[in-house]
């Protein structure tokens, strides 16, 4: 496997980040090693997180922090076993809140795995605030919001938590928004609804250019609150067109509070008709849990895009090997026929030879290319090297062969050959089987072509 460049790699990371390698020999976890790291990461060593302030790379981990096993733990079931994990955690030893994941990668040698570990630290944060709330009630959306670390469906315990906060507030609507900069886009990502009554807000309103206006009547404050007319005389003073909304779906009151990780603001919460006799407590409250809840969907975010990198090849642009062994785990779970298609590539190994590997790479991405415009919505995995899987859930063999003359027409065009075998089967379960038959098939239609060459 080609070097990996590190360095690179965590400055790509917006937190902290450091690559760590675990041998795969040391089943006592010792050899863990702190490879490389981003520049914020080096630069932290001038804190008093370390014990030494000067970052040398590929250096036992102990060497800077002081050891602990759950840290251990964690590096080798991402490094060795390759799973994804989540931490959130306050260390006493260093007196701060510390969100952690730990990022299996695709890159190994013969003794070591490695993982990249990502950290995004706060030292403002103190949990023995909230248990005097005085606010109490808080206390039980607080256990949600913690919750949401650990839960296998995170946007589902998101509008759970929502809910929560709506009968906290005893609002009419509460709602998640996600404000993505990049794309210019809006999403809610959670919301409650009081369904005993008729009026409820129009999500439908927040459209990107809208909700970017809020900023003006917010100003530098972390929140706004409207809960008597001077508070919506302020608001249509400062921004009439959000006045004239709030007024079209009859809102009286509304908190909105800003959304934020570390110096990041990622969205909102908005609340809306809430009690306004419990305004300050209401404030008390969601200034905690947003707080919390901004940690938690970044984190929820940067898992789902690393998620996403951790599954996808580099060279192609295809789902990776990681990528199948986990697609072919959940498909058995499901009822559905399934046809799963075999192929490698014909004469890479002599392009290699004759030419070099960035020959071969560049034939390799010709034939991805080619596999993407056949099979358009299917799933498609480089499975190492030259081959390649096809899995097609519901699809008869009638349209297999289909697929298949557009490819080997598509193929030709584009001076790929490949060779090809398939399988179906009515049993999503036979999966691991009709990859052995598929993979059988196309080592003998390989066998026939370079049989042909011969004659």
């Amino acid at each position: 496997m080609r070097f990996m460049n590190f360095k690179e790699l965590c400055n790509s990371i917006k937190d902290v980040a450091c690559v760590i390698s675990v041998s795969k020999k040391d089943e006592l976890h010792k050899e863990i090693r702190i490879v490389d790291g981003s520049d914020k990461y080096i630069a932290s060593f001038d804190s008093d997180l370390y014990k030494k302030h000067e970052f040398k790379p590929n250096q036992i981990y102990t060497e800077y922090l002081e050891r602990s096993l759950n840290f251990e733990e964690y590096c080798y079931r991402s490094a060795i076993k390759k799973e994804l994990l989540h931490s959130y955690a306050y260390p006493e030893y260093y007196k701060t809140w510390m969100h952690m994941l730990f990022i299996p990668l695709e890159y190994e040698t013969k003794d070591l795995g490695y993982c990249l570990y990502v950290m995004n630290i706060s030292d403002i944060f103190n949990p023995d605030i909230l248990a005097h709330s005085s606010f109490g009630v808080v206390n039980n959306v607080l256990k949600a919001t913690l919750r949401l670390a650990n839960t296998n469906d995170f946007i589902s315990s998101l509008n759970d938590v929502a809910e929560d906060i709506r009968l906290i507030c005893r609002a009419s609507y509460c709602c998640v928004i996600l404000v993505d900069d990049v794309k210019e886009e809006v999403n809610v990502l959670a919301q409650a609804i009081d369904k005993s009554i008729e009026r409820v807000d129009k999500s439908d309103r927040f459209t990107y250019s809208f909700v970017k206006t809020w900023d003006q009547a917010i100003a530098n404050s972390n929140c706004m609150i409207i809960d008597d007319k001077n508070g919506l005389d302020y608001l249509k003073e400062k921004n009439e067109p959000w006045y004239n909304s709030l007024v079209d779906d009859h809102i009286q009151s509304l908190v909105l509070f800003r959304l934020k990780s570390g110096n990041t603001q990622i969205g909102y919460m908005w609340v809306s008709d809430f009690k306004i006799d419990d305004t300050p407590k209401i404030k008390e409250a969601l200034e905690i849990t947003t707080f919390i809840l901004g940690s938690e969907i970044a984190s929820h975010l940067l898992v789902d895009q690393l998620t996403k990198l951790s599954s996808i090849d580099i060279l192609t642009g295809l789902y990776n090997r990681n990528k199948l062994n986990t697609f072919m785990n959940e498909i058995q779970e499901s009822n559905d026929s399934v046809a799963l298609i075999f192929l490698d590539i014909n004469g890479l190994k002599k392009i290699n030879d004759e030419n070099g590997h960035i020959a071969g790479d560049a034939l390799i991405k010709r034939a991805a290319s080619v596999l993407k415009k056949v099979f358009i919505n299917c799933n498609i995995f480089r499975a190492g090297g030259d081959e390649f899987v096809v899995i097609i859930k519901n699809c008869k063999e009638e349209q297999i062969l289909v697929y298949l003359e557009e490819l080997k027409y598509r193929a030709v065009r584009s001076n790929v050959s490949f060779a090809f075998g398939y399988s179906i089967t009515n049993n999503s379960k036979e999966i691991e089987k009709i990859l052995k038959e598929a993979d059988f098939n196309m080592y003998n239609n390989k066998r026939d072509f370079y049989n042909h060459l011969k004659e």
